[in-house]
C-alpha cells in the first residue's frame, strides 16, 4: 500500500518521494518546473516568468549598495516577531540589497537576536509622549529611503499599531512608494478601504490575502463570497485597481483590468492564475516569505521601469519590454507566488512533515537562481 501511495503522489508532483540533492542539477528542476506547469495547462507559464526576468536588475560592479532593492517591514509587536523577519529575510534572501524592519522595542530586540544582516528601528513605541504623532515623523524619515513597504506581518491589531499602519499607508500615496499588505495591514483595510483606493500613477499596491483575509475583504466590498476563485478582479476593481494577489490551491492575481495580449491574456480573462504545486505541509511564516518576496520584485520592477538601471544597460527598450513596464505590479505579484509555490515544494520534499519556515528561508537564493538567475561577470571590484 505504501509504494502504491508513493506511486500515486509522485505521479501528481512530478517528482519521486526519494530523497534528492536538488544543488546537483538546475536543468533537471527548470525542466521540472516547466512539466508542471504544462500539466496545470498554465502555456503561458514560462512566458510569464521570461517577462518577470527582464525585471530583475544584472549584478554588476556599476551598482551601488541599496539600488537593487531598499525594503521595509512595517510589523512585529509584543505577540509577533517571527513574521517581521521571515518577510525581511525573504527579501533579502531573494536579492534585495538592504532590509529595514519598523517594529515596537519589545519585538525589535528580539529580531536583532535573529540575524545581523536586518536593520531593526524600534521606533514604534506606544508609551511614548504624544506616541501617534512621533511614530508619524519616524515613519516619514525612514520611508524616504525605502523603495517598497511591507505592511501587516506581525503587526497587530491594538490601535497603536493598526494607527502606525494608517500613517504609513498615507506617507506611502504621498511619496510614490510601493505597498506590499499582509495579514493585520489587510484587517485594518476592512474598515477602512480608502486607504488604498484609487492611487494616483503606475500601480503599486499589492494586497496578499488568503482565504479567510479574502472573504473578509468582499464583505467589505460588497463583492459576492461564492465561488471566490473568480472574485479577485471584482475585489481589484472595487478597490480601485490594486493588485490582488489571492492565496488559495491555485493562487489567483488581478488587478481589475483585462490581461493585456503582451502578457498573453485571453480576451475578457482579468486574471492570472498560478497554479505551480506547493507543498503538502503549510507552517506559520510561508505567507511572510511570499510578502518580502513580492516587495522585492515590486521594487525591482518599479525602479527597472524608469530607468534606474539604464547605466547598466538595462532599461525597457522594446515595444514588449514597455507594455512589461505598465504592468509591473501584475508581474511582480505572479513571480513571487510562482517562486514561493516552488520554495514550498523543494522544501517539503527535503523536510516532509518536519518543514518548519526557517528551511524555506534557507533554500530561497537556491530555488531563486534556478527560476530566475542570470549571472554577469564583473568587470571590476562592486561598489559599497
Amino acid at each position: 500500500m505504501r509504494a502504491g501511495l508513493q506511486r500515486v503522489l509522485a505521479t501528481r508532483y512530478a517528482r519521486p518521494l526519494a530523497r534528492r540533492n536538488f544543488s546537483s542539477s538546475r536543468s533537471r528542476l527548470n525542466a521540472n518546473a516547466n512539466t508542471l506547469a504544462m500539466s496545470d495547462h498554465d502555456h503561458d507559464h514560462e512566458h510569464l516568468l521570461s517577462l518577470v526576468r527582464r525585471m530583475i536588475p544584472p549584478l554588476s560592479p556599476k551598482l551601488h549598495k541599496g539600488q537593487a532593492g531598499r525594503i521595509g517591514v512595517l510589523g512585529g509587536s509584543g505577540d509577533y516577531s517571527g513574521a517581521p523577519f521571515f518577510a525581511a529575510m525573504g527579501a533579502m534572501r531573494f536579492g534585495a540589497d538592504l532590509a529595514h524592519v519598523i517594529c515596537e522595542p519589545a519585538a525589535g530586540a528580539v529580531i536583532k537576536t535573529y540575524a545581523p544582516d536586518l536593520i531593526v528601528h524600534t521606533t514604534l513605541d506606544a508609551s511614548a509622549e504624544d506616541a501617534e504623532r512621533a511614530a508619524r515623523r519616524e515613519l516619514e524619515g525612514l520611508m524616504e529611503r525605502l523603495h517598497v513597504l511591507v505592511i501587516g506581518p506581525g503587526l497587530g491589531r491594538s490601535a497603536f499599531m493598526q494607527g502606525c499602519a494608517r500613517s504609513a499607508l498615507h506617507i506611502a500615496r504621498e511619496r510614490d512608494i510601493g505597498v506590499v499588505v499582509d495579514a493585520d495591514g489587510l484587517w485594518l483595510l476592512n474598515s477602512e478601504p480608502e486607504l488604498v483606493r484609487d492611487w494616483s500613477g503606475a500601480k503599486r499596491v499589492v494586497l496578499t490575502p488568503n482565504v479567510m483575509e479574502f472573504k473578509r475583504l468582499c464583505e467589505a466590498m460588497n463583492v459576492p463570497t461564492d465561488a471566490p476563485e473568480t472574485r479577485s478582479g471584482e475585489l481589484a476593481r472595487a478597490l480601485g485597481g490594486v493588485t490582488i494577489l489571492q492565496k488559495g490551491p491555485s493562487d489567483a492575481i488581478s488587478d481589475g483590468a483585462q490581461i493585456p495580449a503582451a502578457l498573453r491574456g485571453s480576451s475578457g480573462k482579468d486574471m492570472l492564475t498560478v497554479s505551480v504545486p506547493g507543498g503538502l505541509k503549510r507552517v506559520g511564516g510561508q505567507g511572510d516569505i511570499l510578502s518580502g518576496t513580492t516587495a522585492a520584485l515590486l521594487a525591482w520592477g518599479r525602479e527597472w521601469a524608469r530607468g534606474a538601471y539604464e547605466h547598466v544597460g538595462h532599461a525597457p527598450r522594446s515595444d514588449e519590454d514597455k507594455a512589461v513596464a505598465q504592468h509591473v505590479a501584475l508581474l511582480a505579484a505572479y513571480g513571487a507566488s510562482a517562486f514561493n509555490r516552488t520554495v514550498s515544494r523543494t522544501g517539503w520534499e527535503r523536510k516532509k512533515r518536519a518543514m518548519v519556515t526557517h528551511d524555506l528561508v534557507d533554500i530561497v537564493g537556491e530555488v531563486y537562481e534556478d527560476m530566475f538567475g542570470q549571472y554577469q561577470e564583473a568587470e571590476s571590484k562592486g561598489k559599497l
